[in-house]
């Protein structure tokens, strides 16, 4: 008896090793789809832009850090775009987010194809090139190009449908009226933008 309970454990495979309660499969599948989107040109992206964002307490919103433009506007606002892309990315994606949480069928819609378009990009199998294996449908196989085409027009049409351009030129109409106030008003001598956020040659650039 005690041979059989001990070849009965041996034969028990654990679905939780980690005491999450998630099954074992479903956590490799999802760290591998976050190491996927880690390796990425979007996860290196994103990245990057945390590096880019200032102080929020201590410089971004700091009341003693403001007052009225003088005649260096142009030059200041200049100065305050590139310094603080980072937060300012934040603000206008906010401003988007807001917008989308409060129509709740447009909400739904992107939900919907943003599990597509992760499945299609980071689950489906891709071949040795890197493209997507082909998928048959009715009878007829698509290519890479095809799937990625066809989502495309699904996710244009639902667009359409959901007003979604709408909602975001407004909220970045919001956005861009909220940055420019506050770029005219942040002085500038507190902080400092290289030459090269600017679009200058570095000055240790070889000569071309």
């Amino acid at each position: 008896n005690i041979a059989i309970m001990l070849n009965s454990s041996n034969d028990v495979t654990p679905l939780d090793p980690t005491g999450t309660g998630i099954p074992a499969s479903t956590q490799g599948m999802a760290m591998s789809m976050f190491q996927r989107f880690k390796d990425s040109a979007i996860g290196t992206s994103v990245a990057g832009f945390r590096k880019k964002i200032r102080s929020w307490a201590t410089d971004f919103a700091s009341p003693t850090q403001f007052n009225r433009p003088g005649d260096e506007l142009t030059t200041r606002v200049r100065t305050n775009l590139a310094y603080f892309k980072g937060n300012y990315g934040i603000i206008a994606g906010g401003v988007v987010v807001f917008s989308i949480l409060t129509n709740p069928f447009l909400l739904f819609s992107l939900i919907i194809l943003s599990a597509l378009w992760a499945y299609l990009l980071f689950v489906r199998p891709k071949q040795e090139d890197g493209s997507l294996a082909p998928l048959t449908l009715g009878g007829k196989t698509l290519s890479s190009f095809e799937q990625k085409a066809a989502l495309g027009a699904i996710t244009f049409v639902t667009m359409m449908i959901t007003s979604l351009s709408t909602t975001i030129f407004w909220a970045l109409g919001v956005s861009v009226f909220f940055i420019g106030l506050h770029a005219s008003f942040h002085k500038t001598d507190t902080h400092e933008v290289d030459a090269e956020e600017f679009g200058a040659i570095p000055q240790d650039a070889p000569p071309v």
